[in-house]
């Protein structure tokens, strides 16, 4: 039977991931002597283009050709850290809290100062993680705006662009690159903090802004390289070979360097495309990322989803040219759910203009899954965190990622140290540079238990594309809640019994949480003054008072708690209380009422509200679909039940010893980044988020949830006049009451009909004036998961004309353009911070509190949470 003319046309299957491969016991790391010179001989390759064409060049000539002429490769080595992450400190931390990047840095060539290291060329960098102490770009202390808007990551990729800089400055007979210099450059390069916060790098031309700040300087290099070709004293310099790696937004910072130097390198030589840095050839030989995340503006929250702002929109996707590129592999953590983290894929449609292109994996890339939480893949947690991994770090969960990213770069030429037993006793004498430390080799520890139990985890679990996979995965730790979290039987595991074993006794008191937040901001304003040459700050009489009977405060605390050495601040970063016990309890109470549920919705509470107060944000917004999200929870919720049923046996015990290292491996290696997240500060969860959601995942200009257009980098969809600054407002169904339509025996189904699209106003933000609204853009404001084409669709449509005397054509519009202020109560008046407390506050109260569309507002000019419709949640139940 022939096929129907009028059939629908099936879009290509995405390409599955790359299968994890099972791990061995006892990591990953090279063994033996053959394993070290085989990545040398790798490393020695890149030498052979170069010696071919010296001799074809004597041949030429009619000489006799004598052998290799002398010269170097220069290999670099850049790290990008992830959010909050800081190397220098996190290494003193006891015990250490280094991530995954930070641990590749250690082990990386280029930091002994050994002759011979230097002499091959070897350099290493690290461009420690947004929120955090960076002193060589100007900042003097740890930054929450970094934190939740990733503020100062364009200088973070700037700075590894001047890397390079430094490492052919040393490599060609100067000294380095002067620290002040750097930073002259990354200022220039850059935007200033509060144009980063706007999003205003999108609206500068960021390539040739960069291109013309470096013109010179690169012109300056060349010209010294030249002339030390031409002296010949030293070996001739031949090309540039990068090693990066990058997690979360470090990943993404990764990415975006390696589109901003394919962009600052290409050039045409004799028709054929080149890539040169000071006049060398450059590659990127290898891109490392651990889990990617681009939240940077808005994170993903109801109703505004967003990610790729300032220097991350437009930025991500890799190469087209392997000559550029040569291989990738990215790492994606299996069971991370919170809303602010949306992954960003590394696969991508070859043609993002067709429909119909598969979506699929360049060549030389790999995409694989990992369990575990955003930081259970990239690293970070410490032995003990949350009661996971207490019998020491080679339990770790992340330390199977961080072999296996090793493994994979070291098998493409990586500048990677081994650890003693892979060298003969001749080798380790002859190039001692190559050994790896005793205390990096035990940051690379991996112990049997959390092998033997990811290998089973590996084995249960079936391949196919990201997204479909991710959804399995949500499915199976769904299962293990129910257990744990809804039906109380946490109490039964050791991580439950590490953290509970005094109860909330040694959780900070309000007062305890004032007093060591004081002390640690007296400390940093000292550091900060030392960082940047002034003298430390005197403290008044009063201000010495408070400081002493905040130190009587935290000795109670000490003492309370039995902590053998007095507690020391790390100022590198921002302070966080330690609240374990009642975050643990929070979270599990969150999901209990989820699953139960226990909502007491009425009908006069089916909508939520949300207001975005600025989108002058650069980058794109969007808003997600709350039909799309209540689908999730059905979805999501019926996944568990069937992996519980899997799981667990009737009596709540596993249902057979097959299954039981998967349910350990959650018990006490999987973290609950949900339960902490973002606890300390307002006593819950994420904002308008919950267990039941999947994760956020880009695919370039694709994503898997099903997302309306809002704003772009040019204008606010459906505003009909430009001004300078628009709030938007937006009303729609609240997802939880929709979950009543879908699986009715959870809710009241008091509303009949089609679910319309949600309701959009949009408002001056300076006078708190209407502005006007256009029709007709039905077809771009649908939820699709196609938003790359909304996005052609608005950028297609003529701009908006500015508000001038003459386009003031309403009441509102004069006033606005005469800067006439409304009414009080049309914007909100509190400052953001005191705004989003005072209404996470109502969020937490024991009544469901209608909150409307004029009482929102989000914390800091942009992005930290936006908030809304209050729950039903009573805190001290839980604690």
């Amino acid at each position: 039977m022939s096929e129907a003319i009028n059939a629908p046309v099936k879009k290509p299957s995405p390409a599955f991931l790359s299968p994890t491969p099972d791990f061995k016991e006892g990591g990953l790391l090279p063994g033996a002597p053959a394993d070290v010179l085989r990545n040398y001989r790798i490393q020695q390759a890149a030498y052979q283009p170069f010696e071919q064409k010296a001799m074809d060049e004597a041949h030429a000539a009619g000489k006799v050709y004598a052998g290799a002429p002398c010269m170097k490769i220069i290999t670099v080595t850049l790290c990008f850290d992830g959010t909050n992450n800081h190397e220098p400190s996190d290494s003193k931390a006891l015990p250490s809290t280094t991530t995954n990047v930070a641990r590749l840095y250690h082990a990386s060539l280029g930091g002994s100062g050994k002759e011979g290291e230097v002499l091959e060329g070897f350099y290493r960098y690290y461009m420690q993680g947004v929120g955090t102490e960076f002193k060589e770009i100007g900042e003097f202390a740890p930054d929450n705006q970094g934190l939740t808007v990733s503020v100062g990551g364009e200088n973070r990729i700037n700075w590894g662009i001047t890397r390079l800089i430094d490492a052919l400055k040393r490599a060609s007979g100067d000294t380095y690159l002067d620290t002040g210099d750097a930073y002259a450059l990354v200022q220039k390069m850059g935007t200033s903090l509060t144009e980063d916060l706007l999003g205003a790098s999108i609206f500068k031309n960021s390539y040739g802004r960069r291109k013309e700040v470096l013109e010179a300087p690169l012109a300056a290099l060349k010209t010294q390289i030249d002339a030390v070709h031409a002296s010949k004293t030293t070996p001739e310099i031949k090309a540039v070979r990068l090693f990066v790696y990058g997690f979360s937004r470090g990943a993404a910072e990764a990415r975006a360097f390696a589109n901003w130097l394919e962009a600052l390198t290409k050039v045409e030589v004799a028709g054929e495309t080149c890539y040169l840095f000071a006049g060398l050839p450059i590659k990127i030989v290898f891109l490392g990322l651990f889990d990617t995340v681009a939240s940077v503006g808005l994170p993903y929250l109801v109703p505004f989803a967003a990610g790729h702002m300032g220097w991350a929109d437009g930025s991500l996707r890799l190469s087209d040219d392997e000559k550029f590129l040569e291989h990738c592999v990215h790492m994606v953590a299996a069971h991370e759910q919170r809303s602010c983290f949306p992954v960003d894929s590394i696969r991508r449609k070859a043609n993002p203009d067709d429909p119909m292109c598969p979506s699929t994996y360049r060549k030389g890339t790999a995409e694989y899954i990992y369990p575990g939480m955003h930081s259970d893949v990239g690293g970070g947690y410490p032995p003990g965190d949350q009661g996971r991994a207490s019998e020491g770090g080679h339990e770790v969960l992340s330390q199977i990622a961080l072999h296996h990213m090793f493994d994979e770069a070291y098998k493409v030429g990586a500048p990677l140290q081994a650890p003693p037993r892979a060298f003969s006793t001749v080798l380790k004498d002859e190039r001692p540079w190559l050994v790896m430390k005793t205390e990096t080799e035990s940051e690379f520890d991996v112990g049997p238990t959390v092998t033997h139990r990811f290998n089973t985890w590996l084995d249960a679990m079936d391949n196919g594309p990201l997204e479909e996979v991710m959804k399995r995965e949500a499915g199976l730790i769904t299962g293990w809640r129910i257990s744990r979290y809804a039906k109380g039987r946490a109490s039964h595991t050791q991580a439950y019994g590490n953290v509970t074993k005094y109860g909330t006794a040694n959780d900070m008191t309000r007062d305890e949480i004032t007093a060591f937040s004081a002390l640690h901001a007296m400390q940093l304003k000292e550091d900060v003054a030392i960082l940047a040459g002034d003298p430390a700050p005197v403290l008044s009489e009063i201000q010495q008072a408070t400081k002493t009977a905040h130190e009587a405060t935290k000795l109670e605390y000490e003492l309370r708690t039995n902590t053998k050495e007095p507690i020391t601040f790390n100022t590198s970063k921002l302070y966080e209380p330690n609240l374990d016990c009642r975050q643990l309890l929070n979270g599990m109470a969150d999901f209990r009422r989820d699953y139960v549920p226990e909502w007491n919705m009425t009908a006069s509470e089916i909508f939520s509200f949300g207001t975005l107060i600025n989108t002058a944000l650069g980058g794109l917004v969007y808003m997600t679909n709350e039909q799309d999200e209540a689908q999730h929870y059905a979805d999501m919720r019926r996944d568990g039940e069937l992996s519980y049923a899997k799981l667990f046996g009737e009596n709540g015990k596993s249902r057979n010893d097959s299954v039981l290292p998967i349910i350990r491996l959650f018990d006490e290696h999987v973290h609950d980044s949900r339960a902490w997240f973002m606890n300390a500060a307002l006593n819950e969860r994420e904002i308008f988020s919950d267990y039941f959601r999947y994760r956020g995942i880009f695919f370039d200009n694709e994503s898997n949830n099903e997302l309306s257009l809002l704003v772009t980098t040019e204008r606010v969809v459906g505003v009909a006049i430009a001004v300078a600054s628009v709030g938007l407002s937006v009303k729609r169904h609240d997802p939880r009451f929709l979950m009543g339509l879908i699986i009715p025996s959870l809710g009241t189904p008091v509303f009949r009909g089609k679910v319309g699209l949600p309701s959009i106003t949009a408002f001056d933000t300076v006078t708190g004036r209407a502005l006007p609204m256009l029709e007709g853009l039905t077809s771009i404001r649908n939820f699709t998961k196609d938003p790359g084409s909304a996005v052609k669709a608005v950028q297609a449509l003529p701009l908006p004309a500015a508000l001038t005397e003459k386009t003031a054509i309403t009441e509102d519009l004069m006033a606005i353009f005469k800067g006439e202020k409304g009414d009080p109560s049309a914007t909100p008046a509190l400052h953001p911070a005191q705004a989003v407390q005072s209404v996470a506050w109502q969020a937490l109260t024991r009544r469901p509190v209608a909150v409307n569309a004029d009482d929102q507002a989000i914390a800091a000019l942009i992005g930290s949470h936006v908030v809304g419709q209050a729950v039903d949640f009573d805190i001290d139940s839980c604690v």
